[in-house]
Order: C-alpha cells, then structure tokens, then sequence
C-alpha cells in the first residue's frame, strides 16, 4: 500500500508544481527552403541561416532546425551568451529527417570553419556539420552544450574546443572521416575527431561519444604554452580506426586513439569506462603529457594490429606533484607501457589470465551501428564479459557503479540493467528516495552535477522527469530491466 500510493501521488505532486512556472520565451524556425529576406521566422514562414537567428535571439529563446540539407556558402559565428537560468537553444525539429548544414561550398581554408561559437550557455542538439572547410565547429566559449551531433568530412578536427573553452559538455556525438587536405608537412596530419587542445580551458566534458577513421587521432588533448593545469573528463567514449581514411587506407596522421597530452604541459584527463580499438597506433597514449592521467575501467583491443604498438602506453616520468593511475583496465591483442602508472587490478596483472574466451565478441564491426532515437550509444556485445570469465568481480571499487561483490575489469559491467533509467542515480535498477536524496543534495549546483533530460538545468523539468520514473523496476535479477 506504502508503495502504490507514493506511486501515485508523488507524480502527481511534482507535475502541480511545475506547471506553476510557464515560461515566457520566442521560437523560431529554419528551413532548408527558408527566407532571411521574407521570412519571419515563424513556422510557417520561416529563415533559411543559422546567422540570421542569432541576430533575432534573446536568452532563453529556441531556434528550431526543420530536417532537410542546409547548403550554406558562408561560416557560421556565434557569439550571444545566455546564462545558467537562461540558455540559448539551437535544435533539430522533432520528429522531421536529420538536418545537415552542408559547408561544401566553402574552400579548404583555415578560417572556414563551419560553426564557430564564441558564445556561453549554448544548448545544441540533433544536427550534423558536413565538410567544412576547416573544423566542423569550434567552441571558444563556456557552459556550452552540444548533444547529438556528428561531424564528418570536414578538412581538420570535425569538434575542436580550444582559446579558453571552459566547461562545455559534449555528449552522444560522433566525429567521422575527417581529412584536412592542406596540412603541411603531411596531408591528415591535424584532422582529429574531437580536439580538446591547444588553447583549452578547464572542466570540459565528453559523454557518449564515438570518434573513428579520422585521419590523425581519435580525441587529441595537446596543449600549447602557456595552457597548463587543465582537466579534461572522458566517460564512456569509444575510439576506432584512428589513422584510417574513410576508404580505408592507412593517413600520414598519428592515428592514436585517445592522446592524452604533450611533452611541457600538464594536461590532467581523467578516462572512465573508455574503448579504444583497432587504431592505427596506440590506443591509450601518454604523447609526453607530465599531468596526471587516471584512466579506469577502460578497454583496448587490437591497436597498432595488435603488435609491439601500445594498447597503454605511459612510459615518461610526470612532473612533480601529478600522478597516473590504470585500475580496472583490459588489454587484448596489444602490448603495455606503463612504467611510471601506479596500476591495480587490470587484466594484464596477476593473478588475470586474459584471452578472447573472457569476452562475448572480439569482432567490433557493430560499433559503427545506428545510435538509438535519444542519441545514446547503439547496443553491441563487443568486448563484453563472457559468463565464467575472471575479469567479473575481479576489480577494485573507484567511485564507478557495479553490480556483484565487486566491480568488473573494463568498459561494461556484467550483468546490471539494461534499461536502466536517468534518475536511477544509485545504479539499483529502481528510482526511489535514495536517488531522490541525492538529486536534492546537488540541487542548485551550477553547472549542475544532475541533468536528468540533459538540458543544462537541473530544474523542475528534472522533478518531472523524475517524477514518471518514480518506483520503476525492481532490485530482482529475474526482472525485465535486469540482463
């Protein structure tokens, strides 16, 4: 009884409370057949340029982008700022086909960048950036947003956040088959997936992301001086075919899968439940960076194919004061490098024993699959655990969720939910009052630590959120939400 009624009450409550706040915003619309001229932005009249809808946004207003292909002939630049309560949003249509913004008019040149935001307190989400004549996008700005997008085609990194970008979130992205034709000395030498380099501030987020056959490295973090001291967070990111071009050849690019740093700086990335597979070169590489690394529950298979190439590599002393820690990590088909990284509990440590039978599948080919309708990672079995393999409950507890007597090695836990729900914060397969107890305790925090529906906000459409997932599911393995 306890139960069926706060089943239904609390929900009930919630929803009261929120439509006491209506919001008070404009909307606008684009069109791939729209008007900067003769529209007005409204639905049924709509513009044609994201440029023009800036010039008519205020913070907190939407634009909408109708699906269809954008032939643009000019750059996009960004620059309004909104604030923590107040965002600017930029996002696909529901329910139209995907809206492509097509830069291929424009030349192979450094300053022809497809979209460059310069701007703070962003929200962009569902949209693809197409051959640009330089990066994709380029973020510049602070408590930027960028969800559910792919870059691709386009001649340098396909995401770049350099000259001070500072606590921008990217999250359930793909960076794909991007070549910049006039690097000098060598062709595909600067075209990385997502770039996190150079000029980078601190604090910037990558959640969900797949970055694969860019022809120099999947996710670059070097830095150029005077940049120092920086934190760079990495979560459940996979990287692939590093060093490869979109027909398959091998690039003159690096082609490491996640390079974390450069030789004077002190870039300090922070890697948890990473995959790293089949690059070109390492999988998970230092490049001289003196920071601090802390790479846990990460999975690489096969980089360098699977010869003297590294699949971990951290084989210079850091500066004094930072350090590099591997726990929970795999290895399969690759060699390890970890002479200055305090190391526990990963599978190439006794008493592991790792080979192919510890996995479900070694055959990575779904990764490049169809990400699922809200933009989180396609389902695959690739490197998963095998029933019976010693890597399940061999781990050491880090913070990470797990299920059993203890956490597993690498990416994906055994067993656990396999629906599992945002506001199940705690990983117990039900939303109860102890996640309700720890969305109450960050309430207020800014940028927020909770973000049930990823809008930037922790906010009453969170209670709501919350709210209709409220008692779902159940602790028993037997149960639908469990594999």
């Amino acid at each position: 009884m306890k139960r069926a009624f706060w089943q239904g009450v609390l929900p009930l409550m919630l929803w009261i409370l929120f439509a006491a706040y209506p919001a008070y915003c404009s909307t606008y619309y684009l069109d791939p057949n729209g008007n900067d001229t003769t529209g007005n932005g409204s639905i049924g009249n709509p513009w044609f340029t994201i440029t023009k809808a800036v010039t008519a946004m205020a913070a907190g207003d939407t634009t909408y982008l109708r699906g269809g292909r954008y032939l643009y002939t000019s750059r996009v630049s960004i620059s309004n700022s909104g604030s923590s309560t107040s965002k600017f949003y930029l996002l696909a249509y529901p329910g139209d086909p995907r809206p492509i913004l097509d830069f291929s008019a424009l030349a192979y040149d450094s300053t022809n960048r497809g979209i460059t935001l310069s701007g703070s307190y962003w929200y962009m989400k569902g949209f693809d950036v197409y051959k640009a004549g330089d990066n994709g996008m380029i973020i510049q700005g602070q408590y930027n947003i960028v969800e559910f997008c792919s870059f691709y085609e386009n001649c340098d990194s396909g995401l770049q956040l350099s000259n001070g970008a500072t606590y921008n979130q990217i999250i359930n992205c793909d960076s794909y088959y991007n070549y910049d034709y006039l690097s000098t000395p060598t062709p595909g030498g600067n075209a990385d997936g997502f770039s996190p380099k150079l000029t980078l501030g601190t604090g910037n987020y990558f959640y969900g992301c797949r970055s694969w056959q860019n022809s120099d490295d999947g996710y670059d973090c070097y830095l150029n001086a005077p940049t120092d001291n920086v934190t760079t967070t990495f979560e459940n990111c996979w990287a692939f075919k590093a060093g490869y071009l979109k027909d398959g050849t091998v690039s003159q690019g690096n082609g490491n899968g996640f390079k974390m740093g450069s030789s004077t700086n002190h870039h300090n990335v922070i890697l948890k439940n990473c995959l790293s597979f089949n690059n070109q070169k390492e999988g998970f590489d230092q490049n001289h960076n003196k920071g601090s690394m802390t790479l846990y529950n990460c999975t690489a298979f096969y980089n360098g194919n699977g010869s003297s190439t590294n699949n971990f590599e951290i084989s210079e002393a850091l500066s004094s004061g930072y350090t590099a820690t591997v726990t929970n990590c795999v290895s399969l088909s690759g060699a390890i490098h970890l002479a200055y990284a305090t190391q526990k509990t990963n599978s190439w440590q006794s008493p592991f024993v790792t080979t192919s039978a510890d996995f479900v599948n070694t055959d990575p080919s779904a990764a490049y699959g169809p990400r699922k309708a809200d933009g989180s990672l396609p389902d695959i079995n690739f490197m998963h655990l095998a029933a019976g393999s010693d890597l399940i409950n061999g781990g050491t507890y880090v913070g990470l969720p797990y299920h059993g007597t203890a956490p597993d090695l690498g990416y994906f836990e055994y067993g656990g939910c396999i629906t599992p729900f945002a506001s199940d914060l705690n990983g117990d397969c039900e939303v109860d009052f102890l996640d309700y107890a720890q969305l109450a305790d960050v309430w207020g925090s800014n940028p927020p630590r909770i973000d049930l529906n990823d809008d930037g906000y922790l906010n009453l459409l969170d209670i709501a959120k919350f709210a209709t997932e409220w008692l779902t599911c159940n602790r028993d393995p037997a149960s639908e939400c469990w594999q």
